[in-house]
Formats: C-alpha cells, structure tokens, sequence
C-alpha cells in the first residue's frame, strides 16, 4: 500500500473516531441530568473546531506522502 493511500486512510479514520466522539458526548450531555444547557453547543463548537482542523491540516501530510511516493518511484525505476 502507498504512503498516499495510508496517509488517506489514517486521516479518515482520525475524522471517524472525532466524530464517534462527538456522538458520544453529546449523548452523555443530553442522557445525565443536571449538565448545563449549553453542553451541546459547547461539544458541538469544540468537537467541530477539532475535526475542523483536522481536516485543514491534512494536505500537507498528503502532499508529503505523494512526493515521497514519487520519490520512491523515480529511484526504484533508475
């Protein structure tokens, strides 16, 4: 497998642990009494911000990956 292809699927599978994370707060937030009621647009500002981030930052180690793929190609075709 490609560092591309890895790099892809590492960033996927961050996004879907974020996002089963969010799930999961905000199902504890809505189920326990007494929490505030702004704890879901506090988790859901927080948790979106995160993956948000995430998913802004993840050209760059795509980008990487890509050109050491080429790398890697170009000196095993010499």
């Amino acid at each position: 497998m490609s560092r591309t292809k890895r790099t892809i699927l590492v960033l996927v599978l961050i996004e879907l642990l974020l996002g089963g994370l969010w799930l999961y707060f905000a199902h504890l937030a809505a189920t326990k009494p007494g929490t505030d009621p702004d704890a879901q647009k506090v988790i859901g500002q927080t948790m979106g911000a995160a993956m948000g981030l995430i998913l802004g930052l993840s050209p760059f180690p795509y980008l990487l990956a890509r050109s050491n793929d080429r790398k890697a190609a170009a000196k095993k075709g010499e």
